[in-house]
């Protein structure tokens, strides 16, 4: 392992061989600063439109027993980032954050009846589960349309991983079923454009194939060192019409050199264009760009086989026809009726002297172009008594000039690369008439000013010609390239400097003005009429200058307001709908970071809203506040089960624990002791007793720590198995209950008068087991209420109870859910009724 080169160090390591493995172009970008421009970017174009439609389906978890029903799940659309360091293992990942729906967990133990609601859950900005989606980079090449769209296809993906239940493995399940759902989509529902670059064929750059790669600092894996965890994203890209079949990306990172060296400023980015492509590109484009051709250029390379660089260029054919006329004070008519003819090449045996090569060395192109030809040529002296003179002419050029590529850093032309001259061109020219031209000239001067002339003109038409082919260097816009990862392009790009020993390298700094520094955090939430500090990463005694906007769309909304790096939120009045969303931007000199902002209208957040816990069970907890604040989650002294911390937190999760039920809590017989028979024969007594007896609650609090707000999650602990069920129907705006036994074989509704009715939790009105959405207290109506039922039964213990989320839910969508038919088979992750 050794450190980062240094520039000059990486140019001597170029030096020796083509270092772009066969492809046409890499282009290398830190990961760090390319995850933090891709974040931006997301922001940038970020507004109302960017969320699925709302999606509603049921997952089967274990076939015939447990299943998560999801209602109106909202994602937005995926935030793209590279988050490990090795081209044997590359990978990007997916994150899509569900900003809104609900959650229920179904179940139906061995011999039950019917489908129990034993969990529900409120997904938000606050507290919604993430959509993890991994891709691995060596599955497939991204291409660049016709259109020059550059896309990712969800189908494409092969990992999905959904943070909605307690283990991994039921995670993987429902991140399964959005997969399926996907590979549903037609593709104009499931492709994203990640950028666009519109090409011409005329481009000098037209990307076709490209492979992304992440690949780690030479030091990445050394605690001790400044690069530990660094490295850089990777593009390996193929150009339209190249020959590329000994292209092959290094199987591992120590097989890959590293791409950006170290300086003062240590480079963020870098753009490698092969030798032999750039080379024969640059040739081929040049002569394109001649006029007047009569025998089209071609050529032959020295080197570029194997790993050998092409070292020159040597011209097989090629004729122009320089058109030439003119006069001067003297001579009234100058003409070469078939123009001067410049040759590329001997055109004879006799002809040894002709000769156009361009050598590569020394990060210099040298052209040299030495050339023998012959014209027809026509002059008249102006003087009435004078005729017309013609004749043959002869004329050689020895053309010697030295070119290296130069970089603008600065200006309007930032980026733009040039062959600009070393020296001025060596240029020895020569024209002389034949004898019978040279014995019919006429006046005596006459014949000297028109060679004078015709040399002229043939060193002005050899320059020309020369920068017409090296002009094409202009034509590279190689920073373009950024556009294949970068909606910003060339503009994501600050050049530095350009060297050539081989291959072209073009060190410089990814996006400084929008990765120098981030806002912290960059995706918050706020309370509606709240206060939110932000701070950047350059630290405290930073200036920065803060400001808001709305989202594109919501002009002329209130969006809040800053005072110094303050925010403060807009009045929840003024809030015309949820889920708002405003973007904060940090600006200091030309450099500016936005962070993404959402208006929410509480302040902590918990999940589960309710629960059921079976005996021995661990259980997932989450909570979130607005402010990141850390929660505490207590359970009172008397509690029956316990709290551990969770072992595998979800890092999209802001807190979470796990609620642990007791082993023993739960008593598998249902027969009524003698302790209860005989405090029921006493006046001590209370209906409440009997609910004890088979029903109890654990109540989490989850409380910031500063005090300022809390939560709970009711957790339902079954004493006694049930041995009753109810089935439920819609009745008006609420749901009526039947209470169901069984004995001797046959299924029963339990009568009204063996009924006893619980409202167990909430403040709804619950009679003769008709609950309705109405407040019985005064109070905001609860979201959700608990109830059960207990038959009147001496010696056996016959009760079930219910989680009812109404109003959280519609009665006739609870119903829907509780009876729709199992679809184990359906598809693999659950039943397809999404919508």
């Amino acid at each position: 392992m050794k450190n980062k080169e240094t520039l000059e160090e990486f140019v001597t390591y170029l030096k020796n061989k083509p270092s772009t493995y066969g492809y046409d172009a890499i282009l290398a970008y830190d990961r760090f600063r390319a995850n933090r421009l891709l974040l931006q970017e997301y922001i940038d174009r970020f507004d109302n439109n960017s969320y699925f439609e709302p999606l509603s389906f049921t997952t089967t978890i274990t076939p015939g027993a447990q299943w998560e029903a999801v209602v109106d799940h909202t994602l937005d659309v995926p935030r793209l980032s590279f988050e490990n360091s090795s081209i044997a293992h590359s990978r990007a990942d997916l994150t899509m954050r569900i900003t809104a729906g609900k959650q229920l967990t179904l179940t139906r133990s061995i011999g039950a009846k019917v489908k129990k609601l034993i969990r529900v859950k409120e997904a938000d900005s606050l507290d919604g589960p993430a959509l993890h989606v991994r891709i691995s980079l060596d599955a497939s090449p991204g291409s660049v349309s016709q259109a020059g769209t550059v896309s990712l296809d969800l189908q494409k993906a092969e990992h999905f991983y959904l943070s909605f239940a307690d283990t991994d493995e039921e995670n993987l399940i429902g991140g399964q079923r959005y997969k399926v759902i996907f590979d549903s989509w037609e593709p104009a529902k499931r492709i994203f454009v990640l950028t666009e670059m519109p090409m011409k064929d005329s481009d000098f750059l037209q990307p076709e194939k490209f492979w992304v790669r992440t690949h780690a600092a030479p030091l990445a894996k050394v605690r001790a060192s400044d690069q530990y965890g660094e490295g850089e994203v990777l593009l390996f890209v193929t150009m339209k019409g190249s020959n590329n079949s000994d292209a092959g990306i290094p199987a591992d990172d120590e097989n890959m050199h590293y791409l950006l060296p170290d300086a003062a400023t240590p480079y963020t980015m870098n753009l490698l264009l092969g030798n032999k492509f750039l080379i024969k590109r640059l040739v081929s484009f040049g002569f394109e760009r001649l006029e007047r051709v009569i025998e089209p250029f071609k050529a032959t390379y020295t080197g570029g086989e194997g790993e050998t660089f092409v070292t020159g260029i040597q011209a097989t054919a090629g004729l122009l026809s320089i058109p030439v006329e003119g006069d001067t004070d003297v001579l009234e008519i100058i003409e070469f009726p078939q123009g001067l003819l410049l040759n590329f090449s001997s055109s004879s045996d006799e002809d040894d002297f002709t000769n156009f090569k361009v050598k590569a060395s020394d990060e210099t192109l040298d052209f040299e172009w030495f050339g023998l030809a012959k014209a027809p040529a026509t002059f008249k002296v102006r003087s009435g008594s004078q005729q017309t003179r013609s004749g043959m002419v002869s004329y050689r050029w020895e053309y010697k000039a030295s070119y290296a590529f130069h970089l603008e850093t600065a200006g309007d032309n930032v980026g733009q690369l040039t062959l600009k001259l070393r020296a001025k061109p060596s240029l020895r020219s020569k024209m002389w008439p034949d004898q019978a031209l040279a014995a019919n000239a006429g006046h005596p001067f006459a014949l000297e000013l028109f060679i004078n002339f015709g040399e002229q003109a043939l060193a002005e038409h050899l320059d020309k010609t020369i920068e017409t082919i090296v002009g094409v260097a202009t034509e590279i816009d190689a920073f373009r390239l950024n556009g294949l990862l970068f909606r910003s392009g060339k503009e994501s790009a600050q050049p530095s400097v350009v060297r050539f020993p081989g291959d072209l390298t073009l060190p410089g700094y990814l996006a400084p003005a929008r990765t120098e520094f981030e806002i912290e955090p960059n995706e918050t939430l706020v309370e509606a009429g709240g206060k939110r500090t932000f701070e950047t990463t350059l630290g405290a005694g930073a200036s920065v200058t803060w400001s808001v906007a709305n989202l594109p769309g919501d002009e002329g909304e209130d969006c809040g307001s800053f005072t110094s790096n303050e925010y403060t939120a807009p009045a929840a009045s003024a809030v015309l709908r949820s889920g708002k969303k405003v973007i904060v931007t940090a600006t200091r000199g030309t450099s500016y970071s936005k962070a993404l902002v959402s208006i929410t209208s509480r302040s902590i957040a918990v999940a589960p809203m309710v629960m059921q816990a079976a005996a021995g069970g661990k259980f997932k907890l989450s909570a979130a506040t607005l402010d990141g604040e850390k929660v505490t989650f207590t359970l009172p002294s008397d509690a029956k089960g316990s709290l551990q911390e969770d072992p595998q937190p979800d890092p999209s999760v802001q807190q979470s624990m796990l609620y642990v039920a007791p082993v023993g809590g739960l008593q598998q017989g249902t027969r009524k002791s003698d302790e209860w028979r005989r405090l029921r024969a006493t006046a001590a007594w209370r209906i409440e007793d009997d609910l004890a007896e088979v029903l109890a609650i654990d109540t989490v609090n989850v409380s910031r720590e500063s005090g300022n707000g809390q939560e709970q999650i009711p957790v339902l602990l079954p004493l006694r198995n049930e041995t009753n069920w109810f089935t439920h129907h819609v009745e008006g705006n609420g749901i009526r209950l039947k209470f169901w036994g069984s004995g001797k074989g046959n299924d029963y509704e339990v009568p009204a008068e063996d009924t006893t009715w619980y409202l167990v939790l909430g403040n709804g009105t619950f009679e003769d087991g008709l609950y309705t959405p109405i407040a019985n207290d005064g109070q905001p109506l609860s979201r959700y209420a608990v109830v059960a039922a207990i038959e009147d039964n001496r010696t056996f213990w016959l009760w079930t109870y219910a989680i009812l989320p109404i109003p959280f839910l519609t009665p006739e969508l609870l119903v829907e859910k509780l009876t729709a038919q199992d679809e184990d088979a359906a598809l693999p992750g659950g039943s397809d009724n999404e919508k």
